[in-house]
């Protein structure tokens, strides 16, 4: 009884928190920047350009980094779709008939619980942050962005969006730790290797007695 008592009081929370910020605090210049940022094409251009800078001028831990980051973002995806299809929770576009989309925003019918956008982007930051700290506050505020724009838009209740975050990050420092553990160990076989070659180099280079 007290459990069932405390998931209604959730679903209470959650939906007056979705009322507050997708129709309460609705304003001209987030109606403007909120189709944006949801929008993952709009950062297509400026991540393939990174991604070739990083191929062409840094060196091969940080392309090692890249190719990790980007295995995270598609395992936090893969795993979030997963809860979706297991929760199957209804977006709140389709539950409340006086929520209006802005232009550029699109209703799905895919399930709402948890967030694939918030899930993505803090996996991301969680990522990111650990292998590069000065980076840790504007990539969890780039993420807290794309998160507020979905609650926003009106495709997803808070808890969405705090859910997805949270497995998000786990995803994110998980991967980071273990490609950390990975290069140290690739970095150690490598400086074996170095050193049985100048072994074996010596051992034929020194004269005999």
């Amino acid at each position: 009884m007290l459990i069932a008592s405390w998931f209604d009081r959730v679903r209470e929370w959650d939906v007056a928190g979705f009322h507050l910020i997708a129709i309460n605090l609705q304003n001209g210049f987030f109606d403007s920047l909120m189709p944006f940022i949801t929008d993952k094409w709009n950062f297509t251009a400026p991540l393939a350009l990174l991604s070739l800078y990083l191929i062409l001028f840094r060196p091969r831990r940080d392309l090692l980094l890249a190719t990790s980051a980007v295995a995270v973002v598609l395992l936090a995806d893969g795993t979030t779709q997963i809860f979706k299809d297991l929760v199957q929770r209804i977006r709140p576009c389709h539950v409340f008939q006086q929520v209006q989309l802005l232009q550029g925003a699109v209703c799905t019918d895919s399930f709402s619980f948890p967030s694939n956008h918030a899930s993505n982007t803090f996996a991301l930051a969680a990522f990111i942050s650990y292998n590069y700290p000065r980076l840790a506050i504007p990539s969890f505020l780039a993420a807290g962005l794309v998160g507020y724009s979905r609650i926003y838009l009106s495709v997803h209740y808070p808890t969405d969006v705090l859910a997805g975050a949270a497995w998000g990050m786990l995803l994110g420092f998980t991967v980071a730790m273990a490609a950390r553990r990975l290069m140290r160990f690739s970095q150690v076989d490598e400086l074996t290797r170095t050193d049985a070659t100048k072994e074996s180099l010596v051992s034929h280079t020194k004269p005999s007695q």
